[in-house]
């Protein structure tokens, strides 16, 4: 009797295993092998040549009976859509080619799993395109847009945020949406290009340190430089568009007004907190109560960095320095400790505590590489403390720090080009402070390329002679 069930057992197992054979094998080649080839053979070859008219019917053939043939086809299938669309001039055609554009994402998705955010950003982005005539259109493109937003949050493409930023735009146009949504997506868009734009600054900057890129990685490069250009491009668009509804007036106004209806919405709360500190709105008291009450209900390090900015504010710096130091311990991700850390190294340079100051600074870097703010920092530091390092000696020694300071500007520039007009403005200034050619003269320096200086930090510096 035993031995029967675990024959039945196996008899059963057996013609899974085949039913699920019989099944991959139907999606990879259809019910005719030969044809499932050749329409490979023939798509592929007219794509190559960017014939998409003619490389249509065969890679239709290959979408329909052999989904599972190659991933190619979900790669090159939205090209040779498109390539048909734009030369189709009936509009109920067109509007079914369209539909056909669209399957390729979900069934992408069905059969190549693991980019889903990725995929549905191009489908909401391709909705977009084709179906913003219609006010119907403009919904479902945002409906979708929304949907691969939430999924990706900071991996979302310059492509997604530019069309859910426009989608929404032309929806707040046609009084689908208000005004408020659109300041409530220009917190949630300004977040995210912030956090990408370091991200591909330091990829970007990483990349080009290297002796000798693979032609992988120059295609890499390339892609971050132009994704990096295209997220310039929608937060230009995204500031302008917002300009007039996102002063700190009206920012006030709306948040305080709306405050006790929305204090136990997390979400809301943090879109106002992130957009009233990007809009520099710190110093309002609405600020103050949405901070803390954040803080009480999510303590989050993005909550305590935002407590941090409040008790800087009203000047108490220990308590920063806690929200801060908390902000910092309890984050994950490397470019959001970078901010942390840098804070910390303003609030300790705001407190005098010079090398703790530094420290942090360098410990932002340590998280974010090419970053040249913390640079500017140090040398900030060494400006602000260049007469006390050489007080009671000689003028000469009381100008060297300016020699430091300007050596960490120059360098911050060329790490981080969004640095150089800050540090060149920053170079004129301690250019009239530094030593004078008769006090080089006299120290015996004017041949000689380098100093070091002895203060509460040791530096070699380049020696400047006016």
């Amino acid at each position: 009797m035993r031995a029967n069930l675990f024959s039945l057992l196996a008899l059963v197992v057996f013609s899974f295993n085949a039913y699920a054979q019989d099944e991959a094998e139907l999606l990879k080649y259809g019910t005719d092998k030969e044809a499932c080839e050749q329409n490979l053979s023939i798509y592929t070859e007219f794509y190559k040549q960017k014939n998409y008219t003619d490389a249509y019917k065969p890679w239709a053939y290959l979408f329909d009976n052999a989904p599972k043939r190659t991933k190619n086809i979900y790669l090159h299938g939205p090209r040779i859509l498109k390539g048909v669309i734009k030369l189709e001039a009936d509009a109920t055609r067109k509007g079914v080619l369209v539909d056909s554009l669209l399957m390729i994402y979900d069934q992408r998705n069905t059969f190549y799993p693991g980019k889903e955010a990725y995929v549905i950003g191009m489908k909401g982005a391709d909705m977009y395109k084709y179906m913003k005539s219609s006010t119907e259109g403009l919904q479902a493109s945002h409906e979708v847009l929304l949907t691969a937003f939430n999924m990706a949050g900071n991996q979302s493409t310059a492509s997604v945020l530019n069309y859910y930023f426009m989608a929404t735009t032309k929806l707040v146009q046609a009084k689908v949406l208000k005004v408020a949504d659109l300041i409530a997506l220009f917190s949630d868009l300004s977040g995210v290009i912030a956090y990408k734009e370091a991200k591909l600054a330091q990829d970007i900057y990483n990349a080009e340190q290297k002796e000798a890129l693979s032609s992988k990685e120059q295609k890499i490069l390339r892609r971050n430089k132009k994704e990096l250009k295209t997220l310039g491009d929608v937060k230009s668009n995204l500031e302008k568009t917002l300009a007039p509804h996102a002063t700190c007036e009206k920012l006030v106004e709306l948040y305080t007004k709306n405050f006790e209806v929305n204090k136990e919405d997390i979400a809301w709360m943090k879109r106002a907190a992130k957009l009233l500190n990007k809009k520099e709105c710190t110093d309002s008291d609405i600020f103050f109560a949405i901070s803390e009450t954040l803080y009480n209900i999510d303590p989050s390090p993005a909550a305590a960095a935002n407590m941090g900015i409040r008790s800087l504010k009203r000047q108490d710096y220990t308590k920063a320095v806690e929200f801060y130091t908390y902000a910092l311990d309890n984050e994950q991700d490397d470019l959001n400790k970078a901010q942390y850390a840098y804070r910390l190294a303003q609030t300790y340079g705001a407190m005098n505590k010079n090398k703790s100051a530094r420290s942090y600074a360098l410990k932002a870097v340590s998280f974010r590489s090419g970053w040249g703010a913390p640079y500017l920092l140090i040398g900030d530091l060494y400006a602000k403390t260049s007469r006390q390092c050489g007080e009671l000696k000689t003028e000469f020694l009381k100008r060297v720090g300016y020699w430091a300071a300007i050596d960490k500007y120059e360098y911050a520039k060329r790490l981080d080009a969004s640095a150089s007009t800050k540090a060149n403005e920053r170079i004129q200034k301690y250019t009239e402070q530094m030593p004078s050619k008769t006090d080089i003269f006299t120290e015996g320096l004017l041949d000689v390329p380098t100093y070091k200086i002895e203060c509460w930090y040791t530096e070699t510096v380049k020696v400047r002679v006016p």
